[in-house]
């Protein structure tokens, strides 16, 4: 068929390959082919008119490269039957397989990135989609296509490249920075949180989110716009982790916290609270990821800040930080200490240690630990600044952490130093409020103390405290030690526990409550009926492990046992001194002999002859010198240790009964038998508050009422001259004293009688035998000849008849009507 001038011979093309064309290759193919129409000219023959014009431009042209293609072109060959069909099934089962292949390109996209870039991809393939739908119609899927070279460059294949990449690339950063952030929490109002801002990109913590400033640059896909919008009057920070973290640096509040003006200076304190706050709950939220935060927490509860490294002024400048800042902060830092600090102490690395491979979990868990030791010992310096300086205003919060640090983490590093430190704090004479503080931080402290080391601990150093300053200490520092656990009970509780023999029996069930089961149960398939071989074996295992429990026990209570005996070996050598010391003062001795009496049952025997020795000394210098409140803390002391001893050891206290009795003689004249030590609050506790009175009544009710009957067959003249001076002397004491003397006669008379019916005599004289004159100022009870004199207790007469009290009237009555 002519065309033009130019004849073209049919010729039979092979169908293009389909899997050698690209999804992009065949839609330009099809839009470039999509107005061809297939004609038939006169003599039947299919001659395609596009083929024909496409050889027309190309001559035209002059393209070399464009006629070679045509002269290697060959047409379909459409003469057989059916052929029109099957290339048309072939188009259409490209194109179903290249909308298989988008869609599931689109569908991973979209489980990869984000809803923005999903949604930009989807558009894009929608719009290529719509077009190349647009541009194939019915009429040439009839057709067949032209295969181009594979090799020819196509810039919207390019383009469509470079931009699936630019969403690869973007997908994989959005992928990334949703791993750094936390998940959402919901908060106290029931409010879910998500954040959204940098500083929480590298903790898992759950911060309130910032007013930030986005960049506006679209093309940039890192953040450089993201500036805290500062409080008026408070400069932003000058400092790169400042900008990060959204902060002002403490520099920067600490200097408009001094200014002048007050609404700045309110404004930055604020703002200091806010970021504490923020700083606070960062480091509470991640321990592990927060020690940046805990680092710069500390920074504002120091006394001084320095100016920051990127800052042009000089860089020795500093300024003091705001007191109120510093209360908050150091507060804050305890509460955060308390909560994050292991329940393990933390021991420095070796060399060889850190030379090792190791995992990266357990290379972080130790840079970890070791960054928090360093900045808990920061912490106590800090603390340690103002504990020392009285003057500071921070004094009594500062003491007020290092108390509550050594009673909640006394298994943490740096206890000792601690101790040192409240223990310092307890060196001076007077006792102020910071010393009561510390004296109840530490008895919480050794009655929390289960196994002896925080005890033994404790009287170390409070051994060198009071032998460094030479006994001038308070008398309450001593009465610490009262509250040690050093008791029998802690032994046999352990011998009679869970673990112990006592409870072997119980702990182990015999063979027929063990493999006897009920059938019932056994068909329900609660129970399990067991042979006797099952049974034998578990018994054995089960007495294995008894035994090792047991003796996992036996280890801890020796342990403990050591402990203890080391402890009350530094206890009593501190009692020893103290007593042996000439002109020690009343309170401090008083304090020293509560402590001996507290602990009397440990007493060996031994130290006892020793300290009756001591203590018989401090009791003739105290009738010599008319002190008759140190004469009877001596002898309640010596009479306590004897009761403790529970008869095992039997000494003669004859110069203790002698000097009970000759201090009852001033006693009665004296106008403060009443009244206790001097009054200082919460000051005084134990023997040191107990009255004259009381210290006199407890010694006869030790001497005379509870004593074993052997001592009152050693002398019964000394207990009747006893009980006649106690009656002479109620004739001039107050009422209240003179009823409770009273009672104590009456308990005294009715245990006397029961040895010897000559006590009788002392209220009913009319069959008694006269074989003396009675003394009543005699210096020994044995010289008073009471029984041998007959004479009755005129006392109880005056007292039944002349006294002004009624109770006291009808008391000595009752004591004259007595019978035994």
């Amino acid at each position: 068929m002519a065309h033009g001038g130019v004849r073209l011979k049919k010729r039979e093309r092979p169908m293009p390959k389909q899997n050698a064309r690209t999804p992009n290759q065949e839609k330009k193919q099809l839009k470039k082919h999509s107005h061809k129409r297939a004609r038939v000219d006169g003599n039947g023959e299919d001659v395609d008119d596009s083929w024909v014009q496409d050889a027309q431009d190309m001559a035209v042209d002059a393209e070399p490269g464009q006629l070679h293609f045509l002269s290697e072109a060959r047409l379909p060959d459409v003469t057989s039957s059916g052929a029109q069909g099957r290339a048309k099934e072939r188009v259409r089962d490209e194109k179903r397989r290249q909308r298989e292949i988008l869609d599931a390109q689109r569908t991973d996209a979209k489980d990869e990135s984000d809803e923005s870039t999903d949604m930009e991809g989807a558009s894009e393939s929608d719009e290529d989609e719509m077009d190349w739908d647009k541009d194939i119609s019915e009429d040439d899927l009839e057709e067949s296509d032209l295969d181009e070279d594979a090799d020819e460059h196509d810039p919207l294949e390019d383009a469509y490249l470079l931009k699936a990449e630019q969403r690869e690339k973007r997908a994989r950063a959005e992928r990334h920075a949703l791993a750094q952030l936390p998940l959402p929490v919901r908060t106290s109002e029931g409010i879910i949180e998500q954040p959204n801002s940098k500083e929480s990109r590298n903790s898992r913590a759950i911060y309130e989110p910032h007013v930030m400033e986005d960049s506006d640059d679209d093309d940039d896909d890192n953040d450089n716009g993201d500036v805290s919008k500062t409080s008026p009057g408070v400069t932003s920070s000058s400092s790169a982790d400042a900008q990060y973290l959204g902060y002002q640096t403490p520099y920067d509040i600490a200097e408009w916290a001094l200014a002048s003006n007050r609404t700045t200076s309110t404004q930055a304190i604020l703002a200091a609270r806010e970021q504490i706050a923020r700083l606070s709950s960062s480091i509470m939220a991640d321990p592990e990821q927060g020690q940046a935060s805990l680092r710069r927490l500390l920074v504002f509860a120091q006394r001084n800040v320095h100016v920051p490294p990127e800052d042009p002024r000089p860089r020795t400048k500093r300024l003091p930080m705001h007191p109120y800042i510093r209360q908050l902060a150091m507060l804050s830092l305890l509460a955060v200490f308390v909560d994050i600090l292991p329940g393990y102490r933390i021991r420095a690395l070796s060399e060889t240690e850190q030379k090792d491979r190791v995992s990266q979990d357990v290379a972080r868990r130790r840079d970890w630990e070791q960054g928090l030791v360093r900045l808990y010992r920061d912490y106590l310096e800090c603390c340690e600044g103002d504990v020392r300086d009285a003057s500071s205003p921070l004094a009594p919060v500062a003491r007020k952490c290092f108390c509550t640090l050594l009673v909640r983490a006394p298994h943490f590093n740096y206890r000792k130093n601690l101790l040192a430190s409240v223990i310092s704090l307890l060196s001076r004479k007077a006792w102020t409020p910071a010393s009561e503080q510390c004296f109840e931080a530490l008895a919480q402290l050794l009655r929390q103390d289960a196994d002896g080391e925080l005890g033994l601990e404790l009287v170390m150093l409070l051994y060198r405290m009071i032998r460094e300053r030479k006994l001038a200490v308070h008398a309450n520092v001593l009465e610490i030690l009262v509250h040690l656990r050093l008791r029998d009970e802690l032994s046999r509780r352990v011998r009679r526990g869970p673990m112990g023999s006592a409870n072997a029996s119980n702990s182990m069930p015999t063979a027929s409550e063990v493999r006897h089961a009920d059938p019932r149960q056994v068909r329900k398939g609660l129970a399990v009926h067991r042979s006797k071989k099952q049974v034998k074996r578990d018994r054995e295992l089960r007495q294995i492990e008894h035994e090792m429990r047991e003796a996992d026990a036996t280890l801890d209570l020796e342990e403990r046992e050591r402990r203890q005996s080391e402890t009350l070996k530094l206890m009593f050598a501190l009692f020893f001194r103290i007593l042996k010391t000439d002109d020690v003062p009343l309170p401090l001795l008083a304090s020293a002999l509560e402590g001996l009496v507290h602990f009397a049952h440990h007493v060996s025997a031994d130290f006892f002859r020793d300290v009756v020795g001591v203590l018989r000394t401090h009791v003739t210098k105290a009738i010599d010198a008319h002190e008759p409140r140190h004469a009877l803390l001596c002898i309640v002391a010596a009479l306590e240790l004897q009761a403790g001893q529970g008869g095992a050891l039997e000494l003669d206290l004859g110069a203790f009964y002698v000097a009970l009795y000759q201090v009852m003689w001033p006693l009665a004249m004296s106008t403060q038998i009443e009244e206790g030590a001097p009054r200082q609050g919460s000051s005084v506790r134990g023997l040191r508050s107990w009255s004259m009175a009381s210290m006199l009544f407890h010694a006869l009710e030790l001497a005379l009422v509870k004593s074993s009957r052997s001592t009152l067959h050693v002398s019964l003249d000394r207990t009747a001259a006893m009980l006649r001076r106690l009656l002479m002397s109620a004739l001039h004491w107050p009422t209240t004293t003179t009823l409770h003397a009273l009672q104590i006669a009456h308990a005294i008379l009715a245990r006397a009688a029961s040895v010897d019916t000559r006590f009788e005599a002392l209220v009913d004289n009319r069959d008694a035998i006269h074989d003396g004159t009675f003394d009543p100022y005699s210096e020994q009870p044995e010289s008073a000849r009471v029984l041998a004199s007959g004479q009755p207790c005129w006392e109880l007469i005056m007292l039944s008849r002349t006294h002004a009290n009624a109770q006291v009237r009808e008391t000595a009555s009752a004591l004259l009507e007595w019978t035994p």
